[in-house]
């Protein structure tokens, strides 16, 4: 691959900002604090000891979109500071450092590039100098250690940082169409098992948008696409339409969180073919849909490997949007806002799910030695979800189109505590076909004789507790009265949540984990507690808008 000795000293054209991020996080940078991972940084980002995790995030520059979001003569003025102080504190690459991994290069590149408009206003030729020349100096780093990223998200931020900087840099175009190339043949040799392992759905969306970004580079300077990029790019977009929230979002799984703000669909734009979701299960995930009311369920083991750093015990938690509101959620990613908090996050009680009292239906490693990382090491051998025909067998999930005139039904499971007490649980749900009324049954059983005999064993003489929670969304008011809950959207809707009076119903507090903000934002959760006696129990609910069960 040739190059020219002299470094770049402009754009082949204007660079556009492809990615925004929170305004409201973006006023914080602009005051001077930066939130990330726990840590609070102030003043000289750069200056703090901090963790690899948290160092990659910060030398990523991804909080840069925070910044474009503002918009500000002021917001330009800090972006601009910061990413000229880098440049002093870091002339050279330094190889095996978080800061120059293949990954959080790659990423640099991008957000310096699609935020030049921010970094470059003021600046005369000998000022922009260090910009360009570090850039130069980031596509010779990426050229030689792509390839030592990780397979997945972390490969394809290298390969991208490459491609789009090579096709928009002056005098880089010789490094452009390899680079391209070699994004699209890795990401179509990793395939859809690959990017999706991790089973995070913001994850797969962060794969698809680093493909989409680079398309629409090559076609804005006029270069060919290999064709693999929009094959693979078409294959995603089925998976990330199912899992699609009424509202554009995407479920909190497995560490991931709701999206950027309009990058979802964005990026279903950029695909080609017909505008439908993948049939099945997406990701593990069952969806299902009438009128405006999307409900997505976690209908797989959580992840394995080295996925499994950040899985969470959600077997069978489900999310429920209404039109443009969420409702019900999971609590959703903590590893922003510290250790504790990234571990409480990944436990079943933070997800809108059943969970015997104090025991997460997967766990993570009882004997981790300390500097060790949390790893999920048992989980569900056996989760199920679909529909039954007429002679009781179980089919693949098909819960119709959004305008059948049928209510849609799930029937899940999960043996996630089988082998500790000999329970296997149930959740069958029904969604009203004008998508304002949802029920459920949620059942812990006994199966067999063995299973029937471990329960014996370990039930406790006044019966096992587990509780069945539905975390709300913080704009949702809920009020008790009696045995049901009177809940408030933001629009003026009511809905009433009700139980057939097997458990004891209470609001307790919550809060909703979301990296865009400083802090954990409090919210309520509804939980129905009972006691299991017996070898079986079943748990009858609703959740309908008032006036229309």
């Amino acid at each position: 691959m040739t190059e020219s000795s002299v470094a770049p000293r402009g754009f082949l054209r204007r660079p556009e900002p492809k990615a925004i991020g929170h305004p409201g996080r973006g006023e914080q940078i602009v005051g001077g604090t930066l939130h990330l991972g726990g840590f609070t940084l102030s003043d000289d980002f750069f200056a703090a000891d901090l963790p690899p995790t948290v160092a990659a995030e910060l030398h990523g520059f991804g909080w840069l979109d925070d910044l474009a979001a503002v918009g500000t003569p002021r917001a330009r003025a800090v972006a601009q500071n910061h990413v000229m102080r880098w440049l002093r504190l870091h002339p050279e690459p330094a190889p095996g450092t978080p800061e120059w991994s293949p990954e959080v290069s790659g990423r640099r590149v991008l957000r310096w590039i699609f935020h030049a408009g921010m970094i470059l206003p003021g600046l005369d030729r000998s000022g922009a100098e260090p910009y360009f020349d570090a850039l130069d100096q980031h596509l010779s780093h990426l050229r030689d250690c792509w390839y030592d990223a990780a397979d997945g998200l972390c490969r394809l931020e290298a390969l991208a940082g490459l491609a789009i900087g090579a096709m928009l840099l002056r005098d880089r175009h010789a490094m452009a169409q390899p680079a391209l190339i070699a994004l699209a043949e890795e990401a179509d040799a990793m395939g859809i098992a690959t990017l999706s392992e991790t089973r995070a759905p913001e994850s797969l969306l962060e794969a698809m948008a680093l493909l989409v970004w680079a398309q629409e580079v090559a076609d804005e300077v006029g270069q060919e696409s290999p064709p693999e990029l929009g094959a693979i790019i078409s294959e995603i977009a089925p998976i990330l339409r199912a899992l699609r929230h009424a509202d554009g979002s995407l479920p909190c799984f497995h560490g991931g969180g709701r999206g950027a703000a309009g990058r979802l669909d964005r990026c279903l734009r950029a695909a080609e073919g017909p505008a439908l979701p993948v049939s099945g299960l997406a990701m593990g995930f069952a969806r299902m849909t009438r009128s405006r009311t999307t409900l997505i369920l976690d209908a797989a083991p959580p992840p394995g490997g080295p996925a499994a750093v950040r899985a969470h015990a959600s077997t069978l938690a489900f999310e429920l949007t209404v039109a443009r509101q969420p409702l019900i959620v999971n609590c959703g990613p903590g590893d922003g806002f510290g250790p504790l908090w990234a571990r409480a996050s990944r436990a079943t009680p933070c997800h809108s799910a059943l969970c015997l009292a104090g025991l997460s239906s997967s766990r993570l490693n009882p004997n981790r030695q300390e500097g060790e990382p949390d790893i999920l090491t048992e989980r569900p051998d056996l989760v199920w979800a679909g529909d039954c025909d007429a002679l009781g067998n179980l089919t693949t999930p098909d819960c119709g189109p959004a305008h059948s005139p049928e209510p849609a039904h799930l029937l899940a499971g999960h043996d996630g505590w089988l082998a500790s007490h000999g329970l296997t649980h149930l959740r069958e749900l029904w969604l009203d076909p004008d998508g304002l009324g949802l029920r459920g049954e949620d059942s812990l059983a006994a199966l067999d004789a063995s299973a029937q005999a471990r329960l014996e064993q370990v039930r406790p003489e006044g019966g096992l507790a587990f509780d069945v929670r539905f975390h709300l969304h913080p704009e949702i008011q809920a009020r008790q009265q009696g045995q049901e809950i009177h809940l408030t959207l933001p629009g003026g809707d009511e809905w009433l949540f009700s139980h057939d009076g097997v458990g004891e119903l209470r609001l307790e507090a919550s809060c909703l984990l979301d990296r865009a903000l400083a802090e954990p934002r409090p919210s309520r959760q509804m939980v129905i507690s009972a006691r299991l006696q017996g070898r079986a129990i079943q748990i009858c609910w609703t959740l309908a808008r008032s006036g229309a069960r």
